[in-house]
């Protein structure tokens, strides 16, 4: 049986980056991971530019989980500053293009290249195809599989998301095992299903709207930004951002409801303007009325599920009143949300160990000493842009330091 320091089970972002720093830190570390290549899911982040950090003051508004104020504390703990230095001690170098930051690579895979070679040139032992199934206390450590043991065990398996990507939840059912408090988990970050009959009308329709997400008909969440149709729903920042929130609600039974505007009232008003004056005109069908007033696809959508025959060429006020029926729908359309595209399709797990288990400095368990819990095992999740991988690679560096006898202070950082 093979003897280190502290294991770290799981070599995704957060699990990388507590290798590096407890290795700096003179300890002897070995990362283990159940798929042939470390940091699989570093090389999706970002639609593969990877939103390498967040700086944002209001992490209040952005936060997921039981305890949100914990979960902030957290995130604040280590200054945006401090985690620049950090990824240019290690060769990363970021810049920022409207108020996101990448690595100027503009590469998903070269952070994930840089964060393994730093890795193993700092000492650490990374074990790939090793999937733990099995740990047991021993001593006063810990024993992985019957093939390792260690003092300090570190969890950065992740969370549930996109199990092709190695993070299928297996952690949980091992910390389970020795009384560790999990809350219940939910995919989040993800595409919502409707019922909308014309789905398949408007499927890979973009468009910009205002999203509300209505639950037991009271607005829960507002977000502007561009949304995705689908065949079997919809997706886009707003729907991936609400989309824990939804996925919670309809599990406790409750209804809920996307509401949609593709247009504003302000919009309605010169519309309806420039309607009526071309229906005086006349040669109109309602087709020609409302083409331009958004994209061809949804209205069309529009008039199908208002039973509208598109060639219809109405009187002067029937045609105003129809084309009225039209564009409301698109200043409002509701859909009736009936799940999510599930954690195959998510980018984050909402829910995790609890964070009140967790010593919040160092992230070591409370309970049980020299196991220490990072990144999306925790229950704290984020919206979009850069947010949930600043929240991994504070975890990730928290627990590397404080479970190797370091500080954040340390010029680790430097």
């Amino acid at each position: 049986m093979k003897n280190y320091d502290i294991i770290i089970v799981g070599a995704g972002a957060s699990g990388l980056t507590a290798g590096i720093c407890a290795a700096r830190n003179g300890s002897n570390v070995l990362i283990l991971e159940k798929l042939s290549k470390p940091g699989k899911k570093i090389t999706v982040t970002g639609n593969g530019k990877c939103n390498i950090l967040s700086n944002r003051e209001d992490v209040e508004s952005i936060v997921h989980g039981r305890d949100k104020e914990l979960a902030c504390k957290i995130f604040r703990s280590i200054p945006f500053e401090t985690l620049l230095r950090f990824f240019e001690s290690i060769g990363i170098f970021i810049h920022e293009k409207n108020g996101y930051y990448y690595p100027v690579s503009l590469q998903a895979s070269t952070v994930r290249d840089t964060l393994v070679t730093v890795a193993l040139a700092t000492g650490c032992d990374i074990t790939c195809d090793c999937d733990v199934t099995d740990i047991t206390e021993r001593d006063g450590g810990f024993v992985i599989n019957n093939m390792f043991s260690c003092k300090k065990l570190i969890m950065s398996a992740g969370g549930c998301s996109r199990p092709d990507l190695g993070t299928d939840g297996s952690s949980f059912r091992l910390l389970k095992k020795f009384g560790v408090g999990i809350t219940k988990l939910y995919p989040s970050l993800v595409g919502l299903a409707t019922d909308f009959k014309q789905s398949k009308v408007i499927d890979g329709v973009r468009h910009y709207a205002d999203v509300h997400l209505m639950v037991d008909g009271t607005e829960v969440f507002f977000e502007n930004g561009e949304i995705i149709f689908n065949k079997k729903g919809i997706s886009g920042i707003p729907i991936m951002n609400c989309s824990g929130i939804a996925a919670q609600a309809l599990d406790e039974g409750k209804k809920v409801s996307v509401r949609v505007a593709v247009l504003s009232q302000r919009d309605r008003e010169v519309m309806m303007k420039s309607i009526w004056e071309r229906l005086i005109e006349g040669g109109y069908n309602i087709e020609e009325l409302l083409t331009g007033i958004a994209n061809r696809k949804l209205v069309y959508a529009a008039m199908l599920h208002l039973h509208i025959d598109p060639e219809l060429r109405p009187s002067v006020d029937d045609g105003f009143k129809i084309a009225g029926h039209v564009i409301d729908m698109l200043c409002g359309l509701t859909l009736h949300v009936t799940g999510t595209m599930g954690f195959e399709n998510s980018q984050v797990t909402s829910g995790g160990v609890r964070l009140d288990e967790v010593n919040p400095a160092t992230l070591e368990h409370k309970r049980l000493k020299g196991l220490y819990i990072t990144g999306e095992a925790l229950d704290a999740d984020f919206a979009c842009g850069g947010n949930n991988l600043t929240f991994a690679w504070i975890t990730g560096l928290r627990a590397g330091t404080y479970s190797a006898g370091g500080t954040i202070d340390s010029d680790i950082f430097y």
